[in-house]
This record gives C-alpha cells, sequence and structure tokens, in this order.
C-alpha cells in the first residue's frame, strides 16, 4: 500500500451481478471502521450486460482522488484479470476467481478463491460477491461485527435473502482463515480517534439533495434520466418528511414548466437532468429569465446524447449552460468540486436564484454524482438562506427581502441525511440519522 492508502479495483461481467455492490460495500464497511473512502466506477450501458469497474480508494487520513497504481485488484473473470493485471503495482495483490479465471505470473501476491464453488457449498449462486467481501474483510482485519452490520443496513430490504447474505460472509471470511492465513497479512488502521468522529458517507448526489432540502426546496418535479435519477428517488423519499412535494413529469420541458409554476407560487424550486433533458429545457430557461423566476436546474452530465454513453462520465455541457439560451437572457451557472461542495453548493445556488431572480443551472457529472466519499457532519448554518425581494406596500422601497412561514431563514429544524454515518457503535445506530 502506497502512502498509507490502498487503491482497490473490482472488476466483472454486470450479468453476473453484484460487482458494484462488493467495493461499495466494502468502502462502507471500511468507512464504518473509521477510514476515508473514495470511490468511482464505470458500468456498461447495454442491457444484456457488459463489463463492471468499481474502484475504491482507502485511507486513515482524507482522500482527494481515485489513485493510480492498484494496490489490489479483485477479478471475478478472466477479462478482468487480462484488462487490469498490468496495473498492479509491483508487490501489489490480486484477488481473483480461481473458477473463472487465471491471471499470468508477474510481480504481485495472488490469493484464489473459488468463488463459484463457494456458492454452491451454500446453494447460493448469487452470494459469490458476498463471499469476496468476507475474504477481504479477513484479509485487511477489518472488525466483522461492523461488516455485518453494514451488510444488514445496505442489504436487509430483502429479509428473506439476509440470511443466505450472512451466510455467504461467513463462508468467504472463514475461507480466507482456514485456506489462506488465518492472520490478515494486511492492515487497514483508521487514525487514532477516527471511530469516535461522526462522518457522513455518501455519494454527490445524496449529498445534493440533502442540500436541497437544507436550502428550503421544497418542490421537485422531474424526468427519469441517469444519472441524475438518483436525486429524483432520494428527494421522492425525503421532500414528503419536511413538507414539500416531489412531481414525476411526463418530460424534462413539463418537469422544468412544473418548478417555474411553484417558484411562481413563493415555493423554492427544482428540477435535475441530464444534457438531452437540459437541451429540451433551454426555452423554458429563457422564460425564467424573461419572467425573473428563481429556479434551480441541476444537470448531471454524461457522455454523448444518448446511444450507449449515458452510464459514461462527460464535462461536455458547459457551452450549453452557459451560451444555450436566447440572446441575453441572464443567468448563473455553478459546478461543485466535491462531494461536500453538493452540499453546501446547492444552497448557494438556492441563494442566488433568489436574491438575483434567476435561473441557476448546477454542473454536476456522472463521476461525482455516483461517487461514495466519506465528509465531515454538514452544517448548514455556514450558509445562511437568503429569501428573495417581495412586494411590500407599505415600504418605501415597496420590495422588501421576505421569508415565507414554510421556509427556514437561517437553520433548517430538521434535515434528514438520509445518508448513514460513522459511528462507534454502528449497531446501536440506524442507517438513517436527521441532525438538528
Amino acid at each position: 500500500m502506497h502512502d498509507q492508502s490502498l487503491t482497490l479495483r473490482v472488476g466483472g461481467d454486470s450479468a453476473a451481478g453484484g460487482i458494484v455492490t462488493t467495493g461499495e460495500v466494502f468502502a462502507r464497511i471500511a468507512a464504518y471502521a473509521g477510514l476515508e473512502v473514495y470511490t468511482t466506477r464505470t458500468i456498461p450501458a447495454e442491457i444484456k450486460g457488459g463489463h463492471v469497474m468499481f474502484q475504491a480508494r482507502i485511507a486513515p487520513t482524507e482522500v482527494w482522488s481515485q489513485g493510480d497504481e492498484l494496490d489490489m485488484l479483485v477479478a471475478f473473470d478472466q477479462e478482468s484479470i487480462d484488462r487490469y493485471y498490468a496495473l498492479i503495482r509491483p508487490g501489489g495483490i490480486l484477488v481473483y476467481n480461481s473458477n473463472d479465471g487465471q491471471p499470468p505470473a508477474a510481480d504481485y501476491v495472488t490469493f484464489a478463491l473459488p468463488l463459484n464453488d463457494l456458492a454452491k457449498t451454500i446453494n447460493f449462486q448469487r452470494g459469490r460477491n458476498i463471499i469476496t467481501i468476507g475474504a477481504l474483510v479477513k484479509l485487511f482485519g477489518l472488525p466483522p461485527d461492523v461488516a455485518i452490520t453494514v451488510i444488514e443496513k445496505q442489504l436487509g430490504r430483502r429479509k428473506d435473502l439476509l440470511e443466505q447474505n450472512l451466510l455467504a460472509f461467513k463462508t468467504g471470511y472463514d475461507y480466507v482463515e482456514q485456506h489462506i492465513t488465518p492472520t490478515a497479512p494486511y492492515h487497514l488502521t483508521p487514525r487514532p480517534g477516527a471511530e469516535k468522529e461522526e462522518r457522513l458517507v455518501l455519494s454527490g448526489n445524496q449529498a445534493l439533495a440533502i442540500g436541497a432540502i437544507a436550502a428550503g426546496c421544497r418542490f421537485f418535479a422531474g424526468y427519469p434520466i441517469t444519472p441524475a435519477s438518483d436525486i429524483m428517488e432520494f428527494l421522492a423519499a425525503e421532500l414528503p418528511r419536511v413538507g414539500g412535494t416531489m412531481v414525476q413529469a411526463e418530460d424534462e420541458m413539463a418537469a422544468l414548466a412544473m418548478a417555474l409554476g411553484a417558484s411562481y407560487g413563493g415555493v423554492r424550486a427544482m428540477t435535475a437532468t441530464s444534457g438531452p433533458g437540459l437541451a429540451l429545457m433551454l426555452e423554458l430557461i429563457g422564460h425564467a429569465a424573461m419572467t425573473e423566476l428563481p429556479v434551480v436546474v441541476v444537470d448531471v452530465q454524461r457522455a454523448g446524447p444518448s446511444t450507449g454513453m449515458p452510464t459514461k462520465v462527460s464535462q461536455g455541457d458547459l457551452r450549453m449552460s452557459v451560451f444555450g439560451t436566447n440572446d441575453d437572457a441572464p443567468h448563473i451557472v455553478l459546478a461543485p468540486v466535491s462531494v461536500e461542495d453538493n452540499f453546501y453548493l446547492i444552497i448557494h445556488a438556492f441563494n442566488l436564484a433568489e436574491k438575483y431572480q434567476v435561473p441557476v443551472i448546477f454542473l454536476s457529472d456522472q463521476d461525482m454524482s455516483v461517487r461514495v466519499q466519506t465528509v465531515p457532519a454538514f452544517d448548514p448554518t455556514r450558509i445562511p438562506l437568503e429569501p428573495r425581494l417581495l412586494w411590500d406596500p407599505n415600504s418605501g422601497d415597496k420590495f422588501q427581502q421576505k421569508g415565507w412561514s414554510t421556509m427556514p431563514k437561517a437553520n433548517p429544524t430538521m434535515i434528514c441525511t438520509g445518508a448513514p454515518r460513522i459511528w462507534k457503535n454502528a449497531r446501536a445506530k440506524s442507517a438513517r440519522q436527521c441532525t438538528k
């Protein structure tokens, strides 16, 4: 491991299932154990499946990039070995499915896991990914009780499969202990006191959605589109808890039109889309500028207009965002620089929209949207809320800054994060926590 950090990549075919789950659950186990994580992934756009890659960088201190050379490759099939073995640093680690692949000789340590055979022993072929997680937890000496807690939280919605998932975890853990090494050959050690700190483990889209609620957004309309759909799904669950409304529109133009109608009625409103949807919204963005209606439009950018590329990362919508509207239609364009920045910058976006009564385009991207990272607990008081100017016939200036009774002026009474936190005793806490 370089610089006390681990760069881990997991590869396999999406048709086999569970590739991203393997990396994401392991990263969350490390996070719950007090380590810092930073993830990225690529997934195929084809319905029939294709190669999937998930990468996590894990360290005792904060990490700000996905890493270069691989400290460890977890390969579920021969294709993953062939694609990535050359990226493993000298002395690195290759964990591979010995039933579906054989690595070439090179300067790395190999651990063979007969995943197909192990899954058959417990009659749970779909459990190969959880078996792998159990093996990784043992190899790196992470606390098994924390791992079980994360599995229960991440996969516990299917009660009928939870017992099998826990058995699969134990199968992988025991296999390493009995056939590879009884003691962990590698250690990921949190910095002292890290387990006592309150940290969040969440994606960019989650941070953005939480920030929108903190900003006083009480209306969201959207149309499903990769990779922005997570925002709509999150707000569908959370907005009603704070008295808000989420509407799934028939298309992107209707979504923005609904948001503008809500804004005209005095409600902070937002929509979220990707490049093709933003192209459809440009005329209404011009309308919002003309009628001086505050609204926030999130564009989670992706590659290509549509065919075969919507799951790939790109940042090609900047020109359309800045120059795409008709003639002189004033609007503001912002872009976050980290998962944490999604929370604070979306609050700032709402403030700018309300203060200047203009549309604000918020440019995220596919990588930022799905990246999972550990961040400090959010402090919404860092960015006080700015209400819009309202007509006051009793004022000499006629227009005054006034808030609405339904919108907090500075500090939301309750923000439901909807994202797991890291706790000293993770079992004793719920995955869904709120902060006052």
